[in-house]
């Protein structure tokens, strides 16, 4: 998706030579259009202003590829102009590398775990209802048809209620339409300035051509990793073991593996089998990380093991009792908070560098799998760890240093 400057009065022509320059086109072989049928076909011509065209600001176009022998036609993604958005993916034979809408990018390597619940249906079996069904044993009604993996009624009726859609759910659930998915582009946000000769570089100026597209936050319906068990609660002990001799914070990277969850449809879960800790200094309300020499080493015995970082934990106990081994009761509802600025940051940053691979993305990566657990006190002053992960739209905010924290 790019945005087309161009002015009311220039030719049709100049918009055609903008979108072959944008996006390193050949002379000949495509053409846009003002619908995804392309039954509305721009002509390119000297005479025919952008004006004479019907194209007002914040209009969509589409780019098609003419076929050829060996490829395919060209499915859309969207550009705009100060005045006219224009859309393109071209196909592969020109030599781009983009992926083309609503069909997979086959050259990218998923996660066994991804590849597993592409195959699997994914439908949610309903057994027969005594009070309802009036047919046989082999037949189904609406009563007892398998219901799709993100039916919403479904999920608020699970007990406790499913309020995340899992990643795979929500991929069917946008394939699920009339198309089939047929134009399902997922993209990545990018809130970095574009390059512009036209002024002196940010932030000494900046202008609509060069400015990133607005943002509106808004609450991801669907979650990449579902649930994040420990093989055994040894793991979690010699992990505490460091707070409970010394009273200050821990931090360590969890190590395991991602496997279907089958308590939740088509859901991820996480499974740890090691903690790492990395070399950091830490004191009774602070943590702060140096440089890992060992991190490419602790990466490649890992994956000698078929396990690799799944995640990272971090303490933040304050003891109440010592005599009864409770802790202080500081985060984790509406009264307090959940995850700080800074800790919401660094959970990103982690995601960022461990991004999770999708064939669906024109990029190639989509999102993260990288969990966060904080291991704090409950209600009941007990030690409890509470899993997290910040969204995709706070991924890029972080990567482009649009958040901070004070």
């Amino acid at each position: 998706m790019s945005r087309i400057n161009a002015k009311p009065s220039e030719s049709s022509t100049i918009l055609y030579n903008k979108v072959q320059s944008q996006f390193d086109l050949p002379e000949t072989g495509w053409h846009l259009c003002k619908d995804r049928k392309c039954s509305d076909r721009l002509t390119k011509s000297k005479s025919k202003s952008i004006q004479d065209l019907n194209l007002s600001h914040g209009d969509i176009l589409f780019l098609y590829m003419s076929k050829s022998k060996g490829s395919a036609n060209s499915l859309p993604s969207t550009s705009s102009y100060n005045g006219t958005p224009t859309s393109s993916r071209p196909s592969s034979n020109t030599g781009m590398s983009s992926n083309v809408a609503g069909a997979p990018n086959m050259s990218v390597k998923e996660d066994d775990v991804d590849i597993l619940l592409e195959k699997v249906d994914g439908k949610i079996q309903r057994k027969r209802n005594e009070a309802m069904c009036r047919h046989g044993a082999g037949g189904k009604c609406v009563h007892c048809v398998p219901l799709e993996p993100f039916d919403d009624t479904y999920l608020k009726s699970c007990d406790p209620p499913i309020k995340f859609l899992s990643f795979h759910s929500y991929i069917r659930k946008l394939r699920s339409g009339v198309d089939k998915g047929k134009f399902v582009n997922l993209e990545n946000l990018s809130c970095k300035i574009k390059d512009c000769k036209d002024h002196a570089p940010w932030p000494a100026g900046i202008c609509t051509k060069c400015q990133p597209n607005a943002v509106t936050l808004n609450r991801q319906v669907y979650r990449h990793v579902d649930y994040v068990t420990f093989e055994n609660g040894n793991i979690m002990d010699k992990f505490l073991n460091y707070w409970r001799n010394s009273g200050h914070q821990r931090m360590g990277f969890l190590i395991g593996h991602y496997e279907q969850h089958p308590d939740i449809p088509l859901g991820i879960r996480a499974v740890v089998s090691a903690i790492y800790e990395p070399p950091q200094t830490c004191t009774k309300n602070s943590i702060e990380l140096h440089e890992d020499p060992n991190e490419q080493l602790v990466d490649e015995l890992a994956a000698e093991l078929g396990l690799r970082r799944v995640g990272w934990i971090f303490t933040d106990l304050v003891a109440l009792d010592l005599t009864k081994g409770t802790v202080k009761h500081t985060r984790g509802n509406l009264d307090s908070f959940f995850l700080s600025a800074e800790e919401c940051i660094t959970a990103a940053d982690f995601q960022d560098k461990y991004p999770n691979p999708c064939r669906w993305s024109s990029d190639g990566v989509y999102g993260s799998k990288f969990v966060t657990v904080v291991v704090t006190g409950d209600k009941d002053n007990q030690i409890h760890f509470e899993g997290y992960m910040v969204s995709d739209q706070c991924m890029g905010l972080v990567k482009d240093n649009c958040f901070t924290y004070i």
